[in-house]
């Protein structure tokens, strides 16, 4: 257990003998805060029951995921909470 408390870290390395001239580094070229921001807000999907076969049962079963998701969202609840014996 002889290791290190602080092991060293590369930095940044430099290639002293490229044997490949011909190959021209990328130009990196950094994101504009617009195009940053832009890119973090999300929509909310929309479901098609239409399409499939058990339409009408996917579409209840996701409205009572959606019920369940407002009455218990920001609340920490264990499974003895979500059921509904009156253990």
């Amino acid at each position: 257990n002889d290791r290190p408390l602080y092991p060293p870290r590369f930095i940044k390395t430099i290639i002293l003998n490229n044997p490949f001239s011909d190959i021209i580094p990328r130009i990196l070229v950094q994101e504009s805060e617009e195009v940053k921001d832009s890119s973090k807000i999300k929509t909310a999907g929309v479901k098609d029951f239409n399409l499939l076969s058990f339409g009408k049962e996917a579409e209840e079963d996701d409205e009572e995921s959606v019920i369940l998701n407002k009455k218990f969202s920001g609340k920490g609840k264990s499974d003895h909470d979500h059921l509904t014996d009156p253990k």
